[in-house]
C-alpha cells in the first residue's frame, strides 16, 4: 500500500457561525460563534471573526452544527481493529486470551501496519483526533516502526505507547532491546518528528513480570521525558507503584477497576487520572464504582475504546454509557443507604452529560501528556476541531453537551480538523479512504486467521 504523506496546514481557516463548546469554563459556549485557525493553532474565537480573516482563508459555514474539541481516546489497542467482532461473546480474561490475545505470535509486520492504518482511518472518521495506541504486540523493532508508519501516514494525533511486554517466557535480552530501541525511536520520532505522532510506554504488566523490570522501564521514560501507560487489573498496584517510588502523572493507569480510594487519592495528589473503557469493562463484569470514586477524589477519569474486537470504534457510545452507569452507581449507592425513592441529596446525582465531554477531551488531552495545547477550544491551543450536524432533526433542548453525549454517532461527525488541516468535510474524509482501510483489515484477516474475507465490491 502506497504510503501518504499529510499535507502542511493552510495559512488560515475560519469556522463560522456554530454552536461552540470551548471547553473553557472562562469562555464558556458560544451560541453561535466562530472559531478562527492560522497554521496549526486557533488564534481567535467569538462571535462574527470574518473581519479577522485573510484573503486566502479557508471558510467553514458551520451553522447547524456544534463545535467541540477533538475527541481522545486514552486506551486504544490499534493492531486488534481487524479483529472485530472476535471477542464479542467474551466473559473472562482466560476468553480474551484464546480468542483475541495468542493471535498476537501471528502478526507480522506488515499486519501490525495494515491494522493500525485501518484503525486510525476509523477512529479519525468518528471524530477522534488523538489517541493512545496501547501497542502491546511489539514482538520486533520491524512491528514497532510498522506503527509508527501507519500512524504517521494517516496524520492522527496519535501517542504510540511502545508495548514492554514480550513473550510471556522471554530471555531477559528481550527486554533489553525493546528499551534501547525505544531510545532510538525518541530521538528520530520525538526529537525529529512534527508533533503530531509521539513515542511512548505501554508498561509491562506488573503480574506478568516484576517491579524491578518496570522500574528500568520508568526511568528510561523519565530520562528522555516519555508518556506511559500501564494496564492496572489487579489490586493493590498503584499502592505498590507509590510505595517503590514510582507513581506520577505520567503514567496513565487503564482500567484500574480494583483500585481502592487510597490508591485514588494517591493518584490524584499527584495530578493524575485513570483510562477507563466502559463497554468492555462493563461487559467483562468488572466493578463500576471506580468511575465515580475517581470523579470524586480528583483522579481525572478518561476513556478509551480498549478493542475493537468487543465493540465499536465510538467514544459518543462510550461517554453515553459512562454516564449512565455512573448514575447507575449513584442510584444503587441511594438504594443502599435507605433513601428511596430518589432525591436530590447533596452531591447527588454526582455527574452530568458534560462531565463525559470533559472525560473525552480536557481530561483526555492531559493524559495525552498535552493538557496546555489540546482539550479546549481557545486561542493559542492546537485546532483539533470537530463540528457535529444535528440536521435535519435539530438539536437537542437544554445543554447543548448533553446532545454530543446522549443524541450523537459517528454519523453525525460532519467535519474534522487536526492541527489546523481539514481532514473531513461534508461527512466524507478528505485525503484518506474508507475503503482502504476496509482493505488492510482484509489483508490482516486473510493472514493471521488463515482465511480470505470476500471483497465487498465496489461502494453503492
Amino acid at each position: 500500500m502506497p504510503e501518504k504523506t499529510p499535507t502542511a496546514p493552510g495559512p488560515s481557516l475560519l469556522i463560522k457561525g456554530a454552536t461552540v463548546l470551548t471547553m473553557d469554563p472562562e469562555l464558556g459556549d458560544l451560541l453561535p460563534g466562530d472559531i478562527l485557525v492560522t497554521g496549526d493553532r486557533i488564534t481567535a474565537v467569538g462571535p462574527d471573526l470574518g473581519d479577522r480573516a485573510s484573503a486566502d482563508t479557508e471558510v467553514i459555514d458551520a451553522r447547524g452544527t456544534i463545535a467541540i474539541p477533538g475527541l481522545i481516546d486514552t486506551h486504544m489497542h490499534a493492531w486488534q481493529v481487524p479483529l472485530k467482532g472476535l471477542h464479542a461473546q467474551g466473559w473472562t480474561g482466560e476468553d480474551y486470551q484464546s480468542e483475541v490475545f495468542h493471535l498476537r505470535e501471528r502478526f507480522t509486520p506488515d499486519d501490525i501496519h495494515d491494522a493500525t492504518f485501518s484503525g486510525a482511518v476509523q477512529m479519525l472518521d468518528a471524530g477522534i483526533t488523538g489517541v493512545i495506541d496501547f501497542c502491546h504486540n511489539v514482538m520486533s523493532p520491524e512491528a514497532a516502526e510498522a506503527g509508527l508508519r501507519a500512524h504517521r501516514a494517516t496524520g492522527q494525533r496519535a501517542l504510540f505507547a511502545y508495548g514492554m511486554l514480550g513473550g510471556f517466557d522471554a530471555p531477559p535480552e528481550d527486554h533489553d532491546w525493546r528499551l534501547e530501541h525505544v531510545r532510538r525511536l525518541d530521538e528520530e520520532v520525538n526529537k525529529g518528528g512534527d508533533g503530531l505522532l509521539r513515542v511512548g510506554l505501554a508498561l509491562g504488566s506488573i503480574e506478568y513480570g516484576s517491579m524491578e523490570r518496570v522500574r528500568r522501564e520508568i526511568a528510561l521514560a523519565r530520562e528522555l521525558g516519555l508518556r506511559m501507560t500501564v494496564h492496572q487489573n489487579p489490586p493493590g498496584q498503584l499502592r505498590a507503584l507509590h510505595e517503590a517510588g514510582l507513581l506520577d502523572s505520567d503514567i496513565v493507569p487503564a482500567h484500574a477497576n480494583a483500585a481502592d480510594d487510597g490508591e485514588l487519592a494517591l493518584l490524584a495528589a499527584c495530578g493524575g487520572g485513570i483510562s477507563f473503557t466502559p463497554e468492555g469493562e462493563f461487559g467483562g463484569g468488572r466493578s463500576m464504582t471506580v468511575l465515580n470514586r475517581a470523579h470524586r477524589a480528583g483522579a481525572s477519569p478518561s476513556l478509551g475504546i480498549d478493542t475493537h474486537a468487543r465493540v465499536a470504534i465510538d467514544l459518543f457510545a462510550a461517554m453515553r454509557l459512562t454516564f449512565l452507569l455512573m448514575r447507575n452507581v449513584d442510584a444503587a449507592t441511594e438504594r443502599e443507604a435507605g433513601r428511596w425513592p430518589l432525591a436530590h441529596h447533596p452531591g447527588v446525582p454526582l455527574v452530568r452529560p458534560r462531565h463525559m465531554l470533559e472525560y473525552a477531551t480536557v481530561n483526555a488531552a492531559r493524559a495525552l501528556g498535552l493538557g496546555a495545547d489540546l482539550g479546549r477550544l481557545t486561542p493559542g491551543r492546537l485546532a483539533d476541531v470537530v463540528l457535529i450536524d444535528t440536521e435535519p432533526y435539530g438539536v437537542a433542548l437544554g445543554d447543548p453537551a448533553a446532545h454530543v453525549v446522549l443524541q450523537t454517532t459517528p454519523r453525525d461527525v460532519d467535519t474534522v480538523v487536526v492541527g489546523g488541516r481539514v481532514r473531513k468535510r461534508g461527512g466524507r474524509l478528505t485525503d484518506l479512504d474508507p475503503a482502504e482501510a476496509g482493505a488492510a483489515t482484509r489483508r490482516v484477516r486473510a493472514r493471521v486467521l488463515g482465511s480470505a474475507v470476500p471483497d465487498p465490491g465496489p461502494a453503492r
